[in-house]
């Protein structure tokens, strides 16, 4: 007689029945995505260090010269290359006269004395100006009206901004003298309406004003004093813009 150890009671009670084969799947399997490569983690310290390491927008050092929009000034968007550049007094009319497209920005490059030049921007929409290109405005013609100041910084009070920018003014040597100009600190240039060879000599005291204004404004904040003495002169000649030189940071080429 068998004994009924290893069966279970299943199979003590139905018996032994044989097996089913296995019927196949005949169903189509779906077709798996191939495993995606794994995305290394950054962390976000790195996603930091990965952002600085991109390359920042370069920042502008040419220094600005704004200049009257009004047409009835004697320096337009039209001459201003002529007359700052070529020490040439060039009037609006004949630039026009002779197809001069007016530009909204001039250029112009500076000679200096070892033959170096040096870019500056000609414009008279100051209203477009960015915080940064305000701190590049180094000299500004004048007209008369104070309302040339709307929307300036400093208040727009012209008092406060020439103590701030060098300021000019461009007239013939017979017109009378504006009374604002005239109580403003403003250095006043005159052109000879027919003499073009003076041209030269007057439109030069520009630039001896601004380079001396510039000289101050540069060695002053880099703080590279290679000439003490001469530093002082200019400093005792031109109080005027020393306390603002010592505030902001001009580094012209």
């Amino acid at each position: 007689m068998g004994t009924y150890h290893g069966m279970t009671l299943k199979s003590v009670t139905e018996g032994n029945q044989p097996k089913k084969p296995a019927v196949p799947n005949t169903q189509p399997q779906q077709q798996q995505p191939p495993p995606s490569t794994p995305q290394p983690i950054v962390s976000s310290a790195q996603a930091r260090l990965n952002a600085g390491a991109q390359p920042s927008k370069r920042v502008s050092r040419t220094p600005i010269i704004v200049i009257p929009s009004a047409t009835t000034s004697l320096i337009t968007m039209y001459n201003a290359k002529e007359i700052l550049q070529d020490l040439k007094y060039v009037t609006t009319e004949e630039k026009r006269q002779s197809g001069e497209k007016r530009a909204n920005e001039v250029l112009l490059q500076r000679r200096k004395d070892s033959n170096s030049t040096v870019p500056y921007r000609v414009i008279d929409n100051p209203g477009k100006l960015s915080q940064n290109d305000w701190d590049r405005v180094v000299a500004v013609f004048v007209m008369g009206p104070a309302w040339q100041f709307k929307g300036w910084p400093w208040g727009g009070n012209p008092v406060e901004i020439f103590s701030k920018i060098c300021a000019f003014h461009l007239k013939y040597d017979e017109m009378k003298l504006d009374n604002n100009v005239a109580r403003w600190a403003v250095c006043v240039i005159q052109l000879s309406r027919t003499k073009r060879h003076l041209d030269r000599a007057a439109l030069m005291v520009f630039w001896e004003k601004l380079d001396k204004y510039v000289f101050i404004l540069f060695y002053t904040t880099t703080k590279l004093l290679f000439n003490l003495s001469l530093l002082n002169k200019f400093r005792k000649s031109n109080s005027i813009f020393v306390a603002e030189a010592n505030k902001k940071k001009y580094l012209f080429p």
